[in-house]
């Protein structure tokens, strides 16, 4: 798995290595939520953690973006993110935002 420099993750998330772990060792839990960069277009992708069991994503590891607990906070933190993108930005093109949040110190939200 790979991970997005400035990991997103809900509220009810306490521990997140104990979820990246879970995560590295194909072991998630089933009620678990991840928020993927999507390979073919600028938008977000949210998945069961569960499927990331499958022998596609163990050989085509995706970037995890953000880590929840519920699908709802999933679509909250992508709605945040596509936000944030058009503030800081002038588009919602969410590719380029995160790059330029990764590679820019003071880039701050």
């Amino acid at each position: 798995m790979k991970y997005y420099r400035y990991l997103y993750t809900s509220d009810s998330i306490k521990k997140i290595e104990k979820y990246k772990l879970k995560l590295n060792t194909h072991n998630g839990f089933t009620s678990m939520y991840v928020i993927l960069l999507s390979d073919n277009n600028d938008m977000l992708e949210i998945m069961n953690s569960i499927y990331l069991k499958l022998k596609y994503y163990r050989k085509h590891p995706k970037i995890v973006i953000g880590i929840t607990k519920t699908y709802d906070e999933a679509l909250d933190i992508v709605i945040n993110i596509i936000n944030e993108s058009i503030e800081k930005t002038g588009s919602p093109n969410v590719k380029e935002y995160l790059k330029l949040r990764a590679k820019t110190r003071d880039f701050t939200i």
